[in-house]
């Protein structure tokens, strides 16, 4: 069941909270909440409903309950997403926030990443999200840079161990994944209409997971890992997704606000933790957060479906590219013709492109930042057929000038899949080149890295993907290091000693 804007304003939704928390069971409301509170959320001041059981989840989650497979797809996350926030140095956007942070300072809570510089945890979070998202190169969902730096920067202050850190990373995720399946419309929008919503996020409301689960993690009670929860929806920034389709040249600040959404949990998980309250039940009652955010549906029932039985961090598509990932499957296409066929640049005369309807860049052929880059298809595809690596460097200054690349460019033409509402080929894509007098084609159903599918990276292409992402700033061998002791992450005492082999001997 799903609610309208209209249904969750005119209190639908309030009646299906209530029944949803009724379903929950009798467990008693957390101490220090009312019973007896007045008005439309009167029942959440109960402390029942989603926000009791995200509480729960968060409160009695254990390492040594979580099956093999489930902390094996989390450290895979934490590789990968720890990788990319040291690559993310190579990007205008990563260094602007994170050389900030570093003169905002602070006590010397968390390190930002890359460097042996600690700060404040709240300004650790902030830059690290910032680095972590900035080449486009993190998985999806884009949960990654919304949840992971506030966890680590908690984690470095309390000197949290692996297993800890394994339980808080993946507690973060599998809330803030529910949390966008319940509010979500872009994907739908998309494959009905080739367009995203006139209003939409992504993954701003996983601030509310991340507060909460920052909180857990510094040694909060559950009244303040539902403060926190509280404070994080407060803080919750505007839904601004399509607003930054529109702009062009694109913006360093791109679709999410990453760095505020982490610097907010790690403030709210810090002022619940002291005793400053928030909204203890904010995801349930008529006029609780998804009314007063304004989100177009909201389905209760799928924040809470599956959750502590189906992990969905079994199913992150993580990257081979760095760029936008409704691009990857045209990129996958047109590698598959280059590779398969020995073809060079030069004997390329023409490039027909066919892929998803999504485009957040309204001017792909005038690439001038970084965020332009990652966005434009055309740009893209050249690199593929110049043979350029898609990874860390493919955004560089050098190659966004580079006079191949965009005479390559121009002999490219792209265009949309016909229509299927089929969401299982929502990424599907078909490329055709001519070269040496013919043409070739090649078409896929979805791209490499789709878990869903059967085509996850492997544990050794994650490697290899870290290794390159990391040694932008160190050696290989200090790379494969770092990789070693994060796949056994759970042997580790203290994840602070860890972070600091992530910055090159001499580094500031």
């Amino acid at each position: 069941m799903s609610f309208s804007r209209r249904d969750v304003m005119s209190g639908l939704a309030g009646a299906a909270l209530a029944s949803a928390a009724a379903r929950g069971g009798a467990d008693a409301p957390p101490s220090g909440t009312s019973a007896s509170g007045q008005g439309k959320n009167a029942g959440a001041r109960e402390g029942a409903g989603i926000t009791r059981q995200y509480v729960h989840f968060i409160s009695t989650l254990r390492f040594e309950t979580l099956p093999e497979s489930v902390v094996h797809a989390t450290k895979r996350f934490v590789l990968d997403s720890l990788g990319c926030a040291v690559a993310g140095w190579k990007s205008e956007k990563g260094r602007l926030a994170a050389t900030l942070m570093q003169s905002a300072g602070g006590r010397a809570d968390a390190h930002i990443l890359g460097t042996n510089v600690r700060v404040g945890a709240a300004n650790a979070a902030f830059a690290n999200a910032e680095l972590m998202n900035a080449l486009d190169y993190d998985a999806i969902p884009h949960t990654p840079p919304v949840t992971l730096p506030a966890v680590w920067a908690i984690a470095e202050m309390m000197r949290a161990s692996g297993k800890a850190v394994i339980v808080a990373t993946l507690a973060a995720h599998e809330l803030a994944a529910r949390l966008s399946s319940a509010s979500s419309q872009m994907s739908a929008s998309i494959l009905a209409t080739g367009r995203t919503p006139e209003i939409f996020g992504i993954n701003n409301e996983a601030i509310i997971a991340s507060a909460g689960v920052a909180a857990s993690l510094a040694g909060g009670t559950p009244e303040a890992i539902a403060s926190a929860m509280g404070l994080g929806a407060y803080y919750c920034p505007p839904q601004v997704a399509h607003d930054w389709e529109l702009v062009s040249p694109k913006t360093h600040v791109k679709y999410t606000p990453v760095g505020v959404i982490c610097q907010g949990a790690v403030n709210a998980a810090l002022l619940s933790r002291s005793g400053y309250t928030g909204n203890p039940a904010v995801l349930d009652g008529e006029l609780a957060f998804p009314a007063f955010y304004r989100y177009e549906k909201w389905t209760p029932e799928a924040a809470t479906a599956g959750l502590g039985s189906i992990w969905r961090i079994e199913t992150v598509d993580f990257k081979p590219y760095a760029c936008c990932r409704y691009i990857h499957s045209q990129l996958d296409c047109l590698s598959a013709l280059v590779r398969e066929h020995g073809l060079k640049p030069h004997e390329i005369e023409h490039i027909r492109s066919s892929g998803p309807p999504f485009n957040a860049n309204p001017d792909p052929l005038n690439v001038r930042t970084q965020e332009d880059a990652q966005f434009s298809t055309p740009y893209m595809l050249a690199l593929v057929a110049n043979g350029i690596a898609l990874d860390a460097n493919c955004q560089s200054r050098e190659l966004l000038g580079n006079p191949d690349v965009r005479a390559m460019m121009k002999r490219i033409t792209w265009d949309t899949m016909p229509r299927n509402p089929d969401p299982a080929l929502a990424h599907a894509a078909r490329v055709e080149v001519v070269a040496r007098g013919r043409t070739y084609v090649k078409t896929v159903s979805w791209p490499r890295g789709t878990a869903a599918r059967g085509a996850a990276l492997s544990d050794a292409e994650l490697t290899e993907k870290f290794v390159a992402n990391v040694g932008t700033m160190l050696t290989a061998e200090a790379a494969r290091r770092l990789a070693r002791r994060l796949w056994a992450l759970e042997g580790e005492s203290d994840v602070s000693a860890l972070t600091e082999e992530f910055a090159a001997r001499g580094a500031v």
